[in-house]
C-alpha cells in the first residue's frame, strides 16, 4: 500500500490544484500519508509569486535529505507555479535553473499536464499498469480542513503585469466550461458544502473572448461570469458564493448589479497596487486611480454594506515619495476592511525585472510598508464611511 503526502504552498488556487491531484493519486490506488515521514511519494505544490515563496521551497533539501536517509525508494515530484515558470510556453526561467536549485526532486509536473502523472508513476512502481489503464474521470478530493469547495473556473492569465509572474506560470488562459463548473457545485452541495468559492487569476475574464478581455469595463458590455454566477445562485444547496480574484479593469456594471443577489458573500477583493496613475502605468495596470475609485463608489452604490480588500504594491521601480503619498491617500479614501501590502521585489522574467531599476532602497520599501499600514489600520474605523472624493 503506497502513501502520498502533499505540502501546498501559495493560493486558494493551489489548494484546488492539490486537491485535484489528490483525487487522481487516490483514483489510482495510493492512500494519504498521515504525516510527511510515512510517505512513499511527497508532492511539492509550489508558488512563486514572491521571492520568498521560492526560497520555501529551496529550503526543503534538509528536510528531503532526512527523509531520503531513511526510505531510499522515496519519490519527490514538484509542481505548481515555480515549475510553470521554467516549463510552460512562456517560461520566465530555464528548467536548467530549476534543476539546480532542486537537485533533490525526482520528477517535475506542470500542473497544466497532470494527464502525463499516472505515466510516471507506473515507471516508478507507484501505481500498477492496471489501474494506470483503468484511470478514467477521477474527482477532487475536497478538503475537510474548510466549510468552503474551492473550484477553478479558469487557469492561466494573458494580463502580463509587469511585475506578476502567473502569466508565465500559468500560461493562457482558458476557462472551464459551464457545464464542468456547475457539475462541481453540484457535487460540493452532495458532499455537504454550502459555500463555494470561485477561483481564478481574473474570474471576470471567464468565457470572454480574446478580443474582448482587452476592452475596459465600460464597453464590454454583459459578463458572462455575472451569467454564471446567477445561474449558480438558483443551485439548490448553495447558501453562499465566494469569488477570487477581481481586476479592477474588467469589472463590469452587470457583474456590480450581480453583487446584490442574496448568496454573493459580502466581502470583494479588488486589487489596486498603485494609487498613481504613471506607477500605475508601469505596472501595466488597464485601470487609473479615477476609474477605482469610481468603481468603488458604484459597488458601494449597489451594496452599501459591503466589504472591501485590496493588493498594494509599494517600492515599485521608481516609485517617488509624491506617488507613495497618492497611495497612501487612496488607502485613506477606499476606505477598506482588508488590505494586503507587498514590498517590490523583482521577479526574474518579468517585464519590470527587465526593463526597470528596482531603484528604490529596501530600507525606504519597509518605510513605506509600515507607514501605509499604520493609515491604513487607522482608516478602518471610518470603514463603512462613502467615498468623498475621487481625486
Amino acid at each position: 500500500m503506497k502513501k502520498y503526502f502533499i505540502t501546498t504552498y501559495g493560493c486558494h488556487a493551489n489548494i484546488a490544484d492539490s486537491e485535484n491531484i489528490a483525487g487522481m493519486l487516490e483514483a489510482l490506488g495510493l492512500f494519504p500519508a498521515g504525516k510527511l515521514e510515512e510517505a512513499d511519494l511527497v508532492l511539492v505544490n509550489t508558488c512563486s509569486v514572491r521571492q520568498a515563496s521560492e526560497d520555501k521551497v529551496y529550503g526543503l533539501a534538509p528536510k528531503i535529505r532526512e527523509l531520503r536517509s531513511k526510505n531510499q525508494e522515496l519519490r519527490v515530484i514538484l509542481t505548481g507555479c515555480l515549475v510553470g515558470s521554467a516549463t510552460s510556453e512562456r517560461p520566465r526561467v530555464t528548467f536548467d535553473y530549476l534543476q539546480k536549485k532542486t537537485p533533490w526532486v525526482d520528477h517535475y509536473l506542470n500542473i497544466n499536464e497532470l494527464v502525463s502523472l499516472p505515466t510516471y508513476l507506473l515507471s516508478s512502481g507507484l501505481a500498477d499498469e492496471w489501474a494506470v489503464k483503468s484511470l478514467g474521470h477521477w474527482e477532487s478530493k475536497l478538503s475537510q480542513r474548510s466549510d468552503t469547495a474551492y473550484i477553478n473556473i479558469s487557469q492561466g492569465c494573458d494580463n502580463f503585469c509587469t511585475f506578476c509572474v502567473v502569466p508565465y506560470a500559468r500560461g493562457k488562459e482558458v476557462s472551464c466550461s459551464e457545464d464542468e463548473i456547475l457539475a462541481e457545485v453540484k457535487r460540493a452541495t452532495v458532499h455537504g458544502f454550502k459555500t463555494v468559492m470561485f477561483l481564478g487569476q481574473n474570474v471576470n475574464s471567464w468565457g470572454l473572448n480574446a478580443q474582448k478581455k482587452l476592452l475596459s469595463r465600460k464597453r464590454i458590455g454583459d459578463l458572462p461570469f455575472a451569467a454564471l454566477l446567477r445561474r449558480v445562485h438558483e443551485v439548490e444547496g448553495v447558501e453562499k458564493i465566494k469569488f477570487i480574484t477581481s481586476n479592477p479593469f474588467d469589472f463590469t456594471s452587470d457583474l456590480v448589479q450581480t453583487l446584490k443577489l442574496s448568496k454573493i458573500e459580502r466581502y470583494l477583493h479588488l486589487p489596486v497596487q498603485s494609487g498613481d496613475n504613471d506607477i500605475l502605468k508601469k505596472m501595466g495596470r488597464r485601470h487609473s486611480r479615477e476609474d477605482y475609485l469610481e468603481l468603488v463608489m458604484e459597488i458601494r452604490q449597489a451594496v452599501p454594506e459591503i466589504e472591501l480588500g485590496t493588493d498594494i504594491i509599494v517600492g515599485f521601480s521608481g516609485e517617488t515619495e509624491e506617488q507613495f503619498l497618492n497611495t497612501v491617500d487612496l488607502v485613506k479614501t477606499g476606505g477598506f476592511n482588508v488590505v494586503f501590502i507587498a514590498m517590490y521585489s523583482p521577479r526574474p522574467g518579468t517585464v519590470s525585472a527587465k526593463l526597470y531599476l528596482d531603484d528604490v532602497p529596501r530600507e525606504e520599501k519597509r518605510r513605506r510598508h509600515a507607514y501605509l499600514t499604520k493609515i491604513w489600520q487607522k482608516s478602518k474605523s471610518l470603514v463603512k464611511a462613502p467615498i468623498l472624493s475621487r481625486k
